[in-house]
């Protein structure tokens, strides 16, 4: 009965509270280089419990992308054990609530100019692979 109580303190002293939740996001860094999916077990306000691959390494910040909430934000890492970690949002409540929100043509706008850079990327790629595959 000791850790029920233990629990119940931990939840209580929480910034804000969590959401149990199953969905998938995406965790990029270095500019969106570096990239992989993993999946969103807890929500709140100001940070998530996710769930990844232990193989992949984490660094100490770095962006999540959460469709389904049309969350888009940077995070710090807080803790990690095995394939569970925990992050903290960074920028306040303001940019979540903002993309969450935001005018879908705008949005629009931003994803196809972020998608026209990533095709930009991946042809300077594709160029710099033929060179190499040429000597």
């Amino acid at each position: 009965m000791a850790d029920s109580s233990a629990d119940t303190k931990s939840i209580e002293s929480r910034r804000s509270p969590r959401v149990r939740t199953f969905l998938q996001a995406r965790i990029s860094y270095s500019d969106g280089a570096i990239s992989t999916a993993c999946t969103v077990n807890q929500l709140s306000e100001v940070g998530a419990r996710i769930n990844l691959a232990s193989t992949f390494s984490l660094p100490e910040t770095f962006e999540i992308t959460i469709p389904q909430r049309g969350i888009s934000r940077r995070a710090r890492l807080v803790w990690r054990r095995d394939d569970l970690a925990g992050v903290d949002f960074l920028g306040g409540e303001e940019s979540q609530s903002t993309s969450a929100t935001a005018d879908p043509t705008a949005k629009i706008k931003a994803l196809e100019a972020e998608n026209a850079k990533l095709k930009a990327q991946i042809g300077t790629l594709m160029q710099q692979i033929h060179r190499l595959t040429e000597e």
